[in-house]
């Protein structure tokens, strides 16, 4: 919260000086009007008024088959990471998840865009193989091997009490040692110990504000539900014919890694030489034979 304050302290100035120049430089016609080209890239039916121009494939809607074209065995792992990226939502995951939204949005209006979907489909690809190889090899290995985390996820619906009950069970021993009688029976004192009132009525509350999140949370089911199905999921996974399993498919999805990146360089290979052609201005002829250059550079 702290954080997303500072934030917002931040860029209100920020904002507000950026209005503010806008404002004073708009009169002057420093902004000029927006290309046809840009302003098609937003409304459907925008035209540039030429019609070679117009007619250049290069400017029409991204198609499916165009994505499977481009990106070629990347295409179908892209909704995987896309989904991986989405239950984990970090700030790297938030800005790749938006980057690909932004990138899928040009292309799907202007094919000749395209090519900004190269870098979020590779992101996306490597997440989706990323977590296939952890989740098939690399983890099911170490189970087998035994070298497992020994600290296992609470059980569902477990959930921590809350700081104030952790702060409670960190000063109980602290307090409880104070008052244990010195010698011997040290440890028999300390096991005689009994809370604070003080203490018990910190851990209540903790009680009460961790259940009122809960029942204000309109969330609060559907995590329990995907927490319950996961651990449902990984019981059967993390058993021993579960592990041998995954080790299998881990197998199977290497060597299949291994055919489509030498089948995917290949395909490159030719992607490129049948695209180095200069194909920026070409000469075209009306029906009344008048010849004319098309420039579709600017």
């Amino acid at each position: 919260a702290q954080v997303w304050k500072r934030r917002v302290q931040l860029a209100m100035p920020a904002a507000a000086l950026l209005v503010v120049a806008t404002a004073a430089i708009l009169p002057t016609g420093y902004f000029g009007p927006l290309s046809s080209r840009v302003r098609g890239l937003f409304l459907k039916h925008t035209r540039t008024g030429n019609p070679l121009v117009d007619s250049v494939a290069e400017h029409q809607p991204g198609s499916t088959m165009m994505y499977l074209q481009y990106l070629q065995n990347v295409y179908p792992l892209v909704p995987c990471g896309f989904a991986l990226s989405l239950l984990r939502l970090t700030d790297a995951n938030t800005f790749l998840l938006l980057y690909g939204a932004i990138a899928y949005f040009f292309a799907s209006k202007m094919a000749r865009l395209v090519i900004l979907l190269g870098p979020p489909a590779s992101a996306f690809g490597g997440v989706a193989l990323g977590f296939g190889f952890d989740f098939l090899i690399v983890d099911a290995l170490l189970r087998l091997l035994g070298y497992a985390a020994e600290e296992e996820e609470e059980p569902v619906g477990k959930k921590s009490p809350g700081p104030a009950l952790d702060v409670a069970a960190r000063e109980e021993p602290k307090e409880a040692l104070k008052d244990a009688p010195q010698g011997g029976n040290g440890g028999a004192g300390l096991l005689k110990s009994k809370p604070k009132p003080s203490q018990l009525a910190a851990a209540a509350k903790a009680r009460r504000a961790e259940s009122r999140r809960a029942e204000t949370n309109p969330f609060g089911g559907v995590a329990a539900a995907r927490e319950e199905a996961a651990a449902a999921v990984m019981a059967v996974a993390d058993s021993p014919g579960g592990v041998k399993t995954r080790l299998c498919m881990g197998l199977a999805l290497a060597l299949a890694t291994i055919y489509a990146y030498y089948d995917f360089h290949a395909y490159c290979h030719r992607m490129a030489e049948g695209s180095s052609r200069p194909q920026i201005m070409f000469k075209a002829t009306y029906s009344n034979g008048q010849t004319v250059m098309v420039d579709d550079y600017r």
